[in-house]
């Protein structure tokens, strides 16, 4: 006889959700009343909290355990409408299983967590914690995501269980070509495109617009997040929907913390890991229970069905889940190895492997391939004054404008920052490829509206093509970035074929930068000084502090071949804080040998005022050192003016409240817009040496320096002319009552001993 078994006997199977509905049915009502009324207090019992509390410590290390000393109390951003994740009814506190987490957090680690209203752009200053994100869906720069996400949930699908064709749907294979409503805010949706592209998704804002499409039969199904979307219908009683299936693709909810506080998310990770057993005990609670004595019975008999049918679909659903699981590990690494996380394009990895891809096809087509290195003018400047926030808004507007410019079978890709790729395949000639250079150039000089503020960039293009160029994907890459470079030499805004002088110019600046690396290790900058002389009596008290490389095997490297490199390669900021304490040092040996003031002035890079780290650091050292403020002078370009963000213009107020002064470097090659210069309180011009080297009675040269000392004087600002090397040139700037003078006339760069003994020089002659 064939033994019974209840769980493979279809019939019973039928019976048993029948009565279950039934009984469901029956308590409906009561159940969504619940669902919106049910919360308790999650407190842990002071066994489990002793043992939690234990395990934590142990894996704490003595600094976490210090910082926690130290932060008993954090704010966390929680958001106000996400049920039952996080959410707050009229006149009652914040919620939800988010909120329970945190309590068990706060109860294991001692520590106390404010509760505050969370918003897009929330600051650093109004929350430490951000408690729940979606997908990791984190666009505030100020925070980063802890490592693992605490709840994941199964996306599942919902149909309209009244109209017959629906009900019978059960896989998304079922869905093809039909309509089906998805959030629109998320990965989901790509997901869902690039594994099943056959359906047709409808993008909403709201559950509430997914679910009256539904209802209306304008959706064939709605995919949502498992645990939201069941507490959705059971508070709203939508009867009408039914959970059909279940998809291979997960929601995730994550914490985040801010940045600036890295052993905040260590503790969190370490503490989140602790909870994890209690995990499915917090799950649960949000599942619908009952506080009311009233609605006991019919509760009952609900919380009866749900819990024979959860064990019968957890029995069936469990080669599912394993399945889904599978298939959703693997379709989260593929995504997250191939495509740029902000703009949805390929990412470096996918754009090599589709480079690849089309110069194998190209070999056998004999067909051209060419390939573009987009860089974005001036989008620095929109991010440092208009915050991350809007860049990546403008990033992502520049990704849709440069794909539109293509055709679908190109690949675009972002490989950084605000640099792009694209690959042209198939070319017969290389005026197509010029046709799409020119038209990426206009799509992104047109404005960009984001936020209700209009900003303008435009863009340098590298183009290099294959086979004439080479046929490595390596030196392909490599000769677009050459050509791109290039771009932005000639002017910015504007598409540069590769040649081979670039090659040369590329090789050359490819080895200064990699011994620029060890130079710095291993001392290879000296500092020299050139006197800077008051052109009415020709004493010196100021001296401008110039580095130069000596280099062990090419000899003194021009500062002009190897600053802007150091720029580029962001070493610029250990070079400027080496300058800034050897011209302290030397300083110091300066006023102890004079016994009197004197004043170095020091070029500082834009870089070093937009990351003042080092920079307000070394002020410290000045006030310590006992040196006066208005002994140094600091060099900076009429650029940063212009484009002063809130971290420029603090460290300006800084420098100022230091009695720091502030000069003007190259005055008269850039914007020369004088209105600035009163604004920042700027106390020197240098009037570049260009002006200087063609002075001539009545020349253009000699008018526009005369101009510029003229209307200086005016705002109480004393001139510098640099580059004097004639006497003649000495004498019409003092003529035009200019102050200081500094050139090869004067004195040559050298080390502190030659400006010492230059100072003690009795019988100076200039």
């Amino acid at each position: 006889m064939q033994s019974f078994n209840p769980f493979y006997n279809q019939n019973f199977l039928k019976l048993i959700i029948q009565l279950s509905t039934l009984c469901f049915l029956l308590s409906w009502p009561q159940l969504s009343l619940i669902a919106a009324e049910t919360i308790t207090s999650d407190k842990i019992s002071s066994s489990q909290k002793t043992n939690r509390t234990q395990e934590l410590e142990a894996r704490l290390t003595p600094n976490e355990k210090e910082w926690l000393k130290k932060n008993q109390n954090l704010k966390v951003a929680v958001k106000s409408g996400w049920m039952p994740i996080e959410f707050k009814l009229e006149s009652e506190d914040h919620r939800g299983l988010s909120i329970d987490y945190l309590t068990r957090l706060a109860d294991i680690l001692h520590i106390n967590f404010t509760i505050t209203n969370y918003v897009d752009d929330i600051s650093p200053e109004d929350a430490d914690i951000i408690s729940g994100v979606s997908n990791k869906n984190l666009k505030n720069p100020n925070f980063r995501l802890v490592n693992q996400p605490f709840l994941v949930f199964p996306l599942a699908i919902y149909t309209n269980k009244n109209i017959e064709k629906q009900s019978k749907i059960k896989s998304l294979e079922q869905l093809n070509n039909a309509r089906v409503a998805i959030f629109k805010h998320g990965l989901i949706g790509q997901k869902v495109s690039e594994n099943y592209p056959k359906i047709k998704l409808v993008y909403v804002d709201l559950a509430d617009e997914a679910f009256e499409k539904l209802r209306a039969g304008t959706v064939e199904a709605y995919i949502g997040n498992e645990m939201v979307v069941d507490y959705h219908i059971a508070f709203n009683r939508l009867k009408f929907t039914e959970k059909s299936g279940l998809t291979p693709f997960s929601s995730e909810v994550s914490m985040a913390v801010r940045s600036d506080q890295p052993e905040l998310a260590s503790i969190l990770e370490k503490g989140l890991a602790v909870i994890e057993p209690d995990s499915e005990e917090l799950l649960e609670k949000w599942k619908v229970t009952d506080t009311k004595n009233y609605y006991f019975l019919n509760a009952a008999l609900g919380l009866i069905s749900i819990i024979l049918i959860l064990g019968i679909v957890r029995f069936y659903r469990f080669k599912v889940t394993i399945k889904k699981k599978e298939a959703e590990s693997q379709q989260l690494i593929w995504y997250q190895a191939n495509f740029d996380y902000l703009t949805k394009l390929a990412n470096r990895h996918l754009l090599h492997n589709r480079l690849e891809q089309a110069l194998g096809k190209a070999s056998r087509t004999n067909l051209l391939v060419g390939l573009l290195y987009i860089d974005l003018d001036n989008f620095k400047r929109v991010n440092d004054q208009s915050g991350h926030s809007i860049g990546d808004k403008l990033l992502v507007d520049a990704a849709d404008r440069i794909s539109g410019c293509v055709r679908s079978s190109d690949t675009t890709a972002r490989i950084g920052g605000d640099e792009f790729m694209v690959i042209l395949t198939e070319l017969k000639d290389i005026y197509s490829l010029e046709n799409s250079c020119q038209k990426i150039l206009t799509e992104l000089e047109k404005p960009f509206s984001i936020d209700n503020h209009i900003f303008f960039i435009s863009a340098s293009i590298g183009v290099t093509l294959y086979p004439d160029d080479s046929q490595s994907s390596e030196a392909l890459l490599l000769y677009a970035d050459q050509a791109m470079y290039e771009a932005k030499k000639l002017g910015r805004n504007r598409y540069q074929f590769f040649t081979q002088s670039m090659q040369a110019d590329s090789s050359k600046r490819l080895s200064i930068a990699n011994d620029l690396r060890s130079a710095i290790h291993n001392g290879e900058f000296v500092v020299y000084y050139q006197p800077i002389i008051n052109l009415k009596d020709l004493s010196i008290t100021k001296a401008e502090a110039l580095i130069r490389w000596d280099h062990p095997t090419k000899g003194f490297i021009s500062p002009l071949d190897f600053i802007s490199i150091a720029e580029e390669t962001g070493l610029i900021d250990s070079l400027g804080q080496w300058v800034l304490q050897q011209a302290l040092k030397d300083l110091s040996i300066i006023r102890n040998h004079l016994g009197t003031d004197f004043q170095l002035s020091i070029n500082v890079s834009p870089y070093q005022f937009h990351h003042p780290e080092n920079l307000l650091s070394w002020m410290r050292n000045i006030e310590t050192q006992g040196i006066p403020g208005g002994c140094i002078s600091l060099e900076i370009t009429e650029g940063l003016l212009l484009e002063a963000s809130n971290t420029v213009l603090d460290t300006l107020s800084a420098v100022r409240d230091a009695g720091i002064e502030l000069a003007i470097d190259d005055f008269g090659t850039g914007y020369s817009a004088l209105a600035y210069l009163k604004k920042f309180d700027i106390n020197y011009i240098k009037i570049d040496k260009s002006f200087i080297q063609n002075l001539t009675s009545d020349n253009h040269d000699a008018v526009l320096c005369e101009a510029i000392i003229h209307m200086a004087q005016k705002l109480n600002i004393k001139i510098i002319a640099e580059g004097i090397e004639t006497v003649n040139q000495k004498d019409f700037l003092n003529e035009f009552r200019c102050d200081y003078g500094q050139g090869y006339l004067f004195a040559r760069p050298g080390p502190v001993e030659q400006l010492l003994k230059l100072l003690e020089a009795p019988d100076r002659h200039f």
